[in-house]
């Protein structure tokens, strides 16, 4: 087994696994704060500058030539561009683990763990993401085509088994508050929907077969939807303000499934979800940042050190509220900044640099 080389469906699947995982967990509670009753509407809309991203990685990718970002501005630039990009493109993929790995945590001591140091939760968990990152990057794709289908049966469960605890008039009326919010909200979804840029463009060399435009907008949209269903469900089972006010929306419905009158809590089924979602999304940040690291020669060193980081970063005391309002104020603003700035930089200098596809 060749660990350098996927198919294209393998980036389709860890698209789908990892900026899943991040519009169905970590932008809710945000998204749904920001917009309120107006966040679905916010959802739906954001498919348009969604198209249209995927158009521009697209063709960005067609210019690159099977060369991923890296390999790009190596052949383009001096060795201190390369090395200054390669270290914002590292930082962001190490942060983007560790928000990952801290919300897991503080969801897990609010649900299960509450007895068990953080320390044990954050490196049991760590060296399981650890492992996955080591074995490369056919071991992580193929433990999303594993896990996927499930992952996606038990969310169908969740969302067809609540049908009876929906109030679907509870997303009207639109627009209370003025428009401000759902502009706002477009941003915010936008803000995790455009991640996508960085895993195609990072993981196109490792790539045996070449990635299809149709394919891309069918998963950009999937993931439209995977976004508006627990968000509309949330809004249309709790209403706006109290949905507003959970941390875990999409956990929370997991609470109100039954089936039939004796099995009343199938809530034990999210953690596979959760956890699913949550390793993919982290031994593919760290494996990704681990090449981008060592771009030209492979260092064994950089993966164990970039962990160190993470568990260290992760185990730092910090109460939740003050990490939603940093994820709120600075971790999705700043994230959506970055994209667009990398977004324009890419499309002038493959305009400039680049093949013709």
């Amino acid at each position: 087994m060749n660990q350098k080389l996927i198919h294209a469906v393998h980036i389709y699947i860890l698209m789908i696994m990892s900026t899943g995982f991040m519009v169905h967990v970590l932008s809710l509670s945000v998204l749904l704060s920001i917009a309120k009753r107006d966040a679905w509407l916010s959802v739906i809309s954001s498919a348009v500058p969604v198209t249209i991203w995927i158009l521009l990685v697209f063709y960005i990718y067609k210019r690159l030539n099977k060369d991923d970002l890296i390999s790009f501005l190596e052949k383009s630039f001096s060795k201190w561009v390369v090395v200054i990009f390669s270290t914002l493109f590292c930082s962001y993929f190490l942060l983007t683990a560790f928000m990952t790995l801290k919300f897991t945590v503080y969801w897990a001591n609010d649900n299960y763990t509450l007895d068990i140091p953080n320390f044990v939760v954050v490196l049991l968990f760590s060296l399981v993401c650890y492992y996955a990152s080591v074995k490369g990057l056919r071991t992580i794709a193929t433990m999303a085509f594993l896990v996927l289908p499930f992952v996606i049966l038990f969310g169908i469960l969740v969302g067809v088994g609540n049908t009876p605890n929906k109030n679907y008039e509870q997303l009207f009326p639109l627009f209370e508050d003025g428009y401000k919010g759902f502009f706002q909200g477009i941003a915010y979804a936008c803000a995790g929907l455009f991640e996508v840029l960085f895993l195609i463009l990072f993981l196109s060399k490792s790539l045996t077969d070449k990635l299809k435009l149709k394919w891309l907008i069918l998963v950009g949209l999937f993931l439209v939807g995977l976004f508006f269903g627990p968000l509309a469900a949330s809004i249309a089972e709790f209403g706006s303000v109290e949905a507003g006010k959970l941390r875990n929306p999409a956990y929370e419905e997991w609470k109100l499934l039954t089936l039939g009158y004796h099995i009343t809590r199938l809530d034990f089924l999210s953690i596979f979800q959760w956890l699913s979602g949550a390793y993919i999304r982290i031994s593919l940040s760290l494996f990704i940042a681990g090449k981008v690291f060592s771009y030209k020669n492979e260092k064994r060193w950089v993966l164990p050190i970039l962990y160190m980081i993470l568990i260290v970063a992760t185990c730092i005391p910090l109460d939740s509220t003050s990490f939603i309002i940093f994820m709120k104020k600075f971790y999705f603003p700043i994230s959506l900044i970055f994209q667009i700035t990398i977004m324009l930089f890419l499309l002038l200098f493959t305009k400039l640099k680049g093949e013709k596809p």
